[in-house]
């Protein structure tokens, strides 16, 4: 058999291996429209933070390791047309040759654009995105230069950048049009110790802002106008609203109201010969009556091994999605799983919720880290449907915990008395998801 992946990011990688794990025999071609593969868009916060030397080493795959294993790698082909009639795709190389290629069954992981929907970007030298090797690159000299920088968009790359930017002498700006940060994954508990953390580095943030235009972006110093105010710069990054791309196939696939491709728990599309993954397709929430567009790599990684094994004939369906996050931000790491208080009364779902503070070490210790935690509970049924986590301590592999509880159903009293370990010198008897869950058991239930 003969297997086409279009896009070599996280999903087509994944997918290409996958299958040449399960059936060698299996002949896989990759199609790549940049001249690299597997550069993890993030990279250059990680350059920034001095995690790695070289921006180039951001990559986990290389061309010549996946063609070790068996995969045809095409770079720097950018596909023009589909025909799924006769199961070709045409592409064009470098020197903007055609050629084409067969398919018997054909995998999209075209991925995501950043771009935002209501403004023109004027200058590119001034005001860009970032996603690439070859943009995260050119974007990293120029903030190596600019003092006054303004990132457009508080999800989890802008906090990032910020967060990456600060202490540098330089006067970084975050705008963010809704009024608080990560406010996709986090409620107002959590967000506003993060915000008063961003304050306290010198970010200046714009909350319940956006950007309605640029001026003067031929000047050294430009115009970025908000509906507020208006903020002299020498560089702007856009960081909102990625957008499925599914210009390939938008006129004979079956697309959902949001722009991706619709697909079934076998991540196969409305033609059965072609199956769709990553950031182009919807996912399965749960405790939502809806799928969502959530562009989180951990959802493209597991619909890719679903999408691969549906082709080779295994029969496999997608779980649903908590659209699980971690982040190590201003010196605190923060995780979230499952619905925010707010998107659960959005969802229709009546809520109980506790925040509350509590200490990770038994009182005798003397190093002392206390984590912040938020738990949303449906009212009457007392499931747990989302979790919130914030502390100076690496607490990221606990929202993993929270996330399969959510998964399965598990209840307010089953947390309290779930069988979790203890340590006297790491943690409490009652660690922090049990005690915080025995707190708002106490608070339910104790007579007055």
């Amino acid at each position: 058999m003969k297997v086409v992946i279009i896009g070599a990011s996280h999903g087509g990688l994944q997918a290409a291996v996958t299958i040449k794990k399960l059936n060698p025999q299996t002949e896989v071609v990759l199609i790549e429209k940049r001249g690299e593969l597997s550069f993890v868009s993030s990279g250059i916060v990680l350059k920034l933070n001095q995690l790695v030397n070289d921006l180039d080493n951001v990559r986990y795959l290389t061309s010549e390791e996946l063609e070790e294993q068996g995969v045809d790698v095409l770079l720097n082909a950018t596909v023009t047309t589909i025909d799924p009639d006769k199961k070709t795709i045409a592409y064009l190389d470098t020197s903007k040759k055609s050629h084409e290629i067969n398919y018997e069954k054909l995998i999209l992981a075209t991925g995501s654009n950043q771009f935002s929907t209501n403004l023109t970007l004027p200058s590119k030298d001034k005001v860009t995105v970032f996603k690439s090797y070859s943009s995260s690159k050119e974007v990293l000299g120029k903030l190596e230069h600019a003092k006054s920088i303004s990132i457009v968009g508080g999800g989890y790359i802008g906090v990032e950048l910020c967060d990456a930017l600060r202490g540098q002498g330089k006067e970084i700006h975050l705008i963010e049009s809704a009024d608080s940060v990560l406010f996709r994954y986090l409620d107002k508990d959590l967000s506003s110790l993060i915000e008063q953390k961003i304050r306290d580095s010198g970010v200046k943030l714009h909350l319940n802002e956006s950007v309605i235009g640029f001026s003067d972006t031929d000047k050294e110093l430009f115009v970025t106008k908000t509906t507020n105010e208006e903020i002299r710069n020498d560089y702007v990054i856009v960081a909102v609203n990625a957008r499925p791309d599914t210009t390939l196939v938008k006129d004979f696939l079956d697309l959902n109201a949001n722009g991706t491709i619709r697909v079934n728990e076998q991540m196969q599309t409305s033609d059965p010969d072609i199956f769709a993954l990553g950031d182009v397709i919807s996912y399965p929430v749960h405790n939502s009556y809806r799928k969502s567009f959530i562009p989180l790599v951990n959802n493209v990684v597991r619909s890719a091994t679903v999408a691969a094994m549906n082709v080779i004939g295994y029969p496999m369906k997608y779980n649903k999605t908590q659209k699980t996050t971690a982040a190590n931000i201003f010196d605190c790491y923060v995780a979230s799983t499952g619905l925010t208080e707010i998107e659960a009364k959005f969802e229709g779902i009546e809520v109980e919720s506790i925040f509350l503070t509590v200490p990770c070490q038994l009182p005798y210790l003397e190093l002392q880290e206390d984590v912040h935690i938020k738990m949303v509970f449906e009212k009457g049924s007392h499931k747990l449907i989302g979790a919130q986590l914030m502390s100076e301590k690496d607490i990221t592999q606990s929202i993993n915990t929270l996330s399969l509880a959510i998964n399965q159903g598990i209840t307010l009293e089953e947390l309290v008395t779930m069988d979790f370990y203890f340590n006297p010198s790491i943690n409490q008897p009652m660690g922090i998801i049990s005690r915080a869950a025995y707190e708002f058991l106490i608070e339910k239930y104790k007579i007055e």
